[in-house]
């Protein structure tokens, strides 16, 4: 029996009959023998497996995405390689040449960082020279000719403005307007938009910045800070489950009631958020969503197809006690 019997076998290709394929399934059975992925990876030139790139590994959300793209990716008989950018770009630009080594089949850039657009557009093309699909997740840069997956934060902003102007919670502040944070900026934007359309002024005391976080810490120093100051508002919305969890901490170290004194809305619908009290309102982040939209454009770019996919993803929000 030939070695390229055995080989078209063991790829369950064609051209071998029944009773063959049951010879050479029973003496691989017998020997124990296994595929090993490294040789296939060199004959086939890539590894079957995918690197996911986060900008935060600590952040609850980056852990929820990983979970979903791992469980979708092994159905579909890849492997999925973690990468923790830390929020850096040179980490990153480190991490994409690393990858190309690798011979890996696709790249996830995972990350709220505002990452210029002509350097997400120089790693695009850098991957397509080494035959590696790039999918961006978290910027929309559809416009530019590149795949993203993205949520609808500035539809979501808007309406958790909406939510809590209609509950009488006026004035409403808005925690996380992060400079380096691209999606810190697009949630602030639906903020905006929706003082707007409910008719309410703009106080930009009511704007508060942090410097690169968007952790516990930072949402408690923040609610201590301007309550310090005497800041006068009646509810805010923060960018992040994290940021609203700190803040509400603080509130009630302050002695305030949630939501009696202070409404407090977060973004990214983290599981244990529920298990708090009070429970946190949030607008919720379908993470098995991003993974499906992924898999469906990987399967399309590996087609060979040229088409440009651009999914974005509404975000539910999920009433609680503290909003």
């Amino acid at each position: 029996m030939s070695i390229a019997t055995v080989s078209r076998v063991l790829r369950n290709l064609p051209s071998v009959t029944p009773e063959t394929r049951e010879r050479v399934l029973l003496s691989v059975d017998a020997l124990g023998y296994a595929p090993n992925p490294i040789g296939q990876a060199l004959r086939a030139g890539h590894i079957n497996a995918v690197a996911l790139l986060v900008g935060d590994i600590g952040q609850g959300w980056y852990a929820s995405l990983t979970r979903d793209m791992q469980v979708l990716l092994e159905r579909e008989g890849m492997d999925l390689v973690l990468f923790n950018l830390g929020r850096s770009e040179s980490r990153l630009n480190e991490v994409v040449e690393r990858v190309i080594s690798l011979r890996l089949r696709a790249v996830a850039l995972a990350t709220s960082d505002q990452i210029p657009s002509a350097t997400i557009a120089r790693i695009w093309r850098r991957l397509a020279e080494a035959g590696i699909v790039f999918i961006a997740i978290g910027h929309r840069v559809d416009g530019l000719g590149m795949p993203s997956i993205v949520y609808d934060d500035e539809e979501a902003g808007a309406r958790a403005v909406s939510h809590l102007a209609q509950r009488g919670f006026a004035p409403i502040a808005y925690m996380g307007r992060i400079e380096k944070s691209m999606t810190g900026q697009v949630r602030f934007a639906g903020y905006l938009r929706g003082l707007i359309q409910n008719g309410l002024e703009r106080d930009p005391s009511l704007e508060w910045s942090q410097t690169d976080s968007f952790r516990f810490t930072a949402g408690y120093n923040t609610m201590l800070d301007v309550r310090r100051r005497g800041v006068n508002f009646r509810s805010l919305i923060a960018s992040s489950d994290e940021l609203a969890l700190g803040a509400m901490a603080a509130a009630l170290d302050l002695k305030l009631r949630v939501p009696e004194d202070v409404a407090i809305i977060g973004f990214s619908g983290l599981e244990w958020a529920g298990y708090v009290r009070p429970a946190l309102t949030t607008l919720d982040a379908d993470t098995a969503a991003i993974a499906e939209q992924f898999s469906i454009g990987l399967k399309s770019a590996l087609a060979g197809s040229s088409d440009s996919i651009s999914a974005v993803i509404p975000r539910r929000l999920v009433l609680r006690d503290s909003a």
